[in-house]
């Protein structure tokens, strides 16, 4: 009985590491009192096995738990190179798409500023194309008017001497915007001139009315590029783009009201008419040169740049 006493209630040792936390230096101190004290070997080559085997389980019990702890620590040990390494590896990902992006940005904004460039003298060639193959009134007065409008821009643009935003590649002012300028008059007038002959050069009505809108928003779109690329401010374009198509509604229905009703009954005032054109096509070819130069000057600089 008085082994069986022994092997039931622990020491007080024993309660000890049962109700408090286990650490390492201290439970790793204890060891079963079976292989010290001859009592309990005598007790576990008793027939009462059942009240042995509970005594060795409650003074092996805090080993167990500190191998648990210890197979805790090193798991947790393992798991933080393995999360600090998938971190390393998101933000690897994550730089490589910025890195992807800010490289198809560049190519895009490329395109768009070789667009911008080549838009004047797109535009003005196509002009010039239409008076050598259209030299009718209308279009002489059309490209009168175009000249005209721009001139107005200019001297508006150095009257009110608003600087350009910060980081443009130029240093003139920038109220209004001369690509918004004439940009909004070729494509208003070219709209209005459909809406005052639905069908003209013989195309149906859904036609023209098509290439109306197509050539507004055209031109709408490549004044917003001059936003876009940093050479103007909104303001500057949007005053620019109202002086053009103002311009350019004024004129067309100036020349439809009146100019060619007053060619029809004097024919020879027509050469007026073309001498003003003359004139204003030779001032357009001093800007026109005039943007050769800049366009050798930015080439220059930047096979410059790529070559350093």
């Amino acid at each position: 009985m008085l082994l069986l006493r022994v092997g039931v209630h622990p020491t007080p040792q024993e309660h000890h590491y049962r109700d408090t936390p286990a650490s390492s230096s201290s439970l790793s101190c204890l060891r079963p009192a079976s292989s010290s004290s001859p009592s309990s070997s005598s007790s576990s080559s008793t027939p009462s096995s059942s009240s042995s085997s509970s005594s060795s389980s409650s003074v092996v019990f805090p080993e167990r738990r500190n191998r648990f702890i210890q197979k805790r620590r090193r798991g947790h040990r393992r798991a933080v190179p393995s999360s600090s390494s998938s971190f390393g590896g998101s933000v690897v990902a994550v730089a490589s798409e910025s890195c992807e992006r800010r490289d198809k940005m560049a190519s895009s904004n490329v395109f768009l500023e070789c667009l911008n460039e080549s838009t004047k003298f797109v535009v003005s060639a196509t002009a010039m194309l239409f008076l050598l193959f259209h030299p009718t009134v209308e279009t002489c007065w059309c490209l009168l008017g175009s000249i005209v409008n721009s001139v107005n821009g200019k001297l508006l643009k150095r009257v009110l001497n608003h600087s350009r935003p910060n980081g443009a590649k130029k240093v003139d002012p920038g109220m209004p915007s001369s690509h918004a300028t004439s940009l909004s008059y070729l494509s208003w007038y070219a709209a209005l001139a459909f809406a005052f002959e639905p069908n003209a050069f013989g195309l149906a009505t859904h036609v023209t009315r098509a290439f109306a809108i197509g050539v507004v928003s055209l031109g709408a779109f490549l004044a917003y590029l001059r936003v876009k690329l940093g050479f103007h401010t909104w303001p500057q374009v949007l005053v620019g783009y109202g002086l053009g198509s103002s311009t350019a509604s004024l004129w067309i229905v100036f020349g439809k009201s009146y100019l060619i009703r007053h060619l029809a009954r004097r024919p020879e005032d027509l050469k007026n008419l073309h001498a003003c054109l003359v004139v204003a096509i030779g001032l357009f070819a001093l800007s026109a040169i005039t943007w050769v130069k800049e366009l050798v000057a930015s080439y220059a600089s930047m096979r410059k740049t790529s070559t350093e």
